[in-house]
């Protein structure tokens, strides 16, 4: 297509109500245009972007044995009864149907996977199983300022696995990790492995930093033994 064709083209003015760097050289560049804090359209140049970013993404979660999927986004409210985060989860935009019932949009899918897996898996014979998605989540976020990096509405790829014994999963969460750090070798990103709080789910879990100015998070490394 030529550039004259091409729907979103770059700026020479910065917007003057950008909310952060990325979303103001993004949205100058052509990518994205704000519709409202943490709200965005992808523009040609940027839905190019995400699209590859997704095929990566997919590529390692393929490469792991994971099963893709598509979950809904509208999540009825004894859905979150049954796990007791209706009023814990403090992101939820929650919204009511006809008949006043009550429903969400929906944040992350634990509520939905866990249901749908458990009508497929009858015997031991059918673990380890795992699904994985790229959809779009919403977060009722307080102050959605950090442009793509802190959303409103935004896509995410969420990956669920089920074992017979915790030894398997053990297993199975090393691989994943790997995984991870693969997609962010094969976008340019030297990411990082660092602690982080499990939440109601377990113990522990990790999580992948990059160094960047526009940083939340101070993080601690050895360069002896190369720890965070």
């Amino acid at each position: 297509m030529r550039y004259s064709h091409l729907f979103g083209k770059t700026s020479k003015d910065a917007p003057h109500d950008a909310d952060s760097a990325n979303a103001s050289l993004l949205t100058q560049g052509g990518f994205i245009n704000q519709l409202t804090a943490g709200v965005y359209t992808y523009l040609p140049l940027g839905l190019r972007v995400l699209k590859k970013v997704q095929d990566i993404v997919r590529d390692e979660m393929n490469k792991l044995g994971a099963n893709e999927i598509y979950m809904p986004t509208l999540h009825p409210k004894d859905l979150y009864d049954t796990t007791g985060r209706w009023d814990t989860i403090d992101v939820l935009f929650k919204l009511e149907g006809q008949g006043g019932r009550p429903y969400a949009l929906g944040s992350t899918h634990e509520e939905v996977v866990t249901p749908l897996v458990k009508q497929y898996v009858h015997s031991y014979r059918d673990l380890p199983l795992s699904v994985y998605q790229i959809q779009d989540k919403f977060r009722n976020e307080p102050r959605a300022k950090s442009g793509l990096l802190r959303g409103r509405e935004f896509s995410m790829k969420d990956l669920y696995s089920f074992h017979l014994t915790e030894e398997d999963f053990d297993k199975f969460y090393e691989k994943s990790k790997k995984a991870y750090l693969a997609v962010f070798t094969k976008c340019g990103l030297d990411a990082f492995e660092v602690n982080a709080d499990g939440g109601v789910f377990s113990k522990y879990s990790h999580e992948f930093q990059v160094e960047t100015s526009s940083g939340e998070d101070t993080v601690y490394r050895c360069d002896g033994c190369g720890r965070n």
